[in-house]
């Protein structure tokens, strides 16, 4: 049962519609490109080579507008995804068997920056807390071990969090403390690690897609110099565009097996409870 629930059936499940997975990474892949975009236009006027060229106020302002447009436009469209792996939980909540439609994107959007909001304040809470230990550590072995443990809580605390938020339906359920203290157990530690190990192994071949245009491209800049890498160069694009469009697909698979995972685990939690609430009557 451990690996129907926590492996093998949400690796299904994320595949249950390809078009709906491949519509994800897409999104995922714009988002990400303009969000690069975006940072790279708003240094790109100010590096010193190009002052001269774009030091002008007008020409700034037209590269800080159009940089945050970009910005904005990706950071909402992950917000939309994140809208949707939410709606993806609460399906798995009743026990969906396939990928929500994507429809209703204003919806999707408003509970996307919930969603977000939520981890995000959960987060930093972490790191506010980690920061403040390293900084009385004073180097201490004993307080940097428990930074990683106070780490390590956020990193399982933050998925339990997630689902009984889509299951409440009320932002104060990121909060609840108490009841995602008491869902936490071995059998979650164990899950946890398994859900990390299949993910890492998921993203690996994708990211090495992705790194191995870059090396080319700069190993070819270093040692033949500009006109090899002119000639080249469409080669190492093609190469690179393809590299992102599959991680891009892969990242969202992740995250749709992740969180199918994680709400396997809340829903079996939940059974039990009113199995025991049953045998207490």
């Amino acid at each position: 049962m451990f690996f129907e629930n926590y492996v093998f059936g949400p690796l299904k499940y994320g595949l249950s519609d390809l078009s709906k997975l491949l519509k994800g990474g897409v999104y995922y892949g714009v988002s990400i490109f303009l969000l690069i975009l975006g940072i790279f236009l708003a240094l790109y006027p100010y590096a010193s080579m190009n002052l001269h060229i774009f030091g002008t106020a007008t020409n700034s302002l037209v590269f800080a507008v159009v940089a945050l447009f970009a910005s904005l436009l990706g950071l909402g469209l992950l917000i939309v995804l994140n809208g949707y792996i939410l709606k993806m939980i609460k399906l798995s909540l009743e026990k969906s068997l396939e990928l929500p439609e994507w429809a209703n994107y204003w919806d999707l959007l408003k509970n996307g920056v919930v969603f977000t909001l939520g981890i995000a304040v959960i987060a930093v809470f972490g790191t506010i807390l980690q920061n403040i230990i390293t900084y009385f550590g004073n180097d201490s072995i004993a307080l940097i071990l428990l930074s990683m443990i106070i780490q390590l809580i956020i990193s399982l605390y933050i998925p339990l969090s997630v689902v009984n938020f889509a299951h409440e339906d009320n932002f104060g359920a990121f909060f609840d403390i108490p009841k995602i203290f008491k869902m936490m157990s071995f059998e979650y530690l164990g899950m946890f690690i398994v859900v990390s190990i299949i993910s890492i192994i998921l993203m690996i071949i994708p990211m090495i897609l992705v790194i191995f245009p870059l090396i080319g491209f700069f190993g070819m800049n270093m040692y033949t110099g500009p006109k090899m890498l002119f000639i080249a160069s469409p080669l190492l694009l093609v190469v690179a565009l393809f590299a992102f469009i599959v991680f891009s697909i892969v990242a969202v698979y992740v995250s749709f097996y992740s969180y199918r995972a994680y709400t396997n685990y809340f829903v079996s939690k939940n059974l039990e409870k009113i199995e025991e609430f049953n045998h207490e009557l």
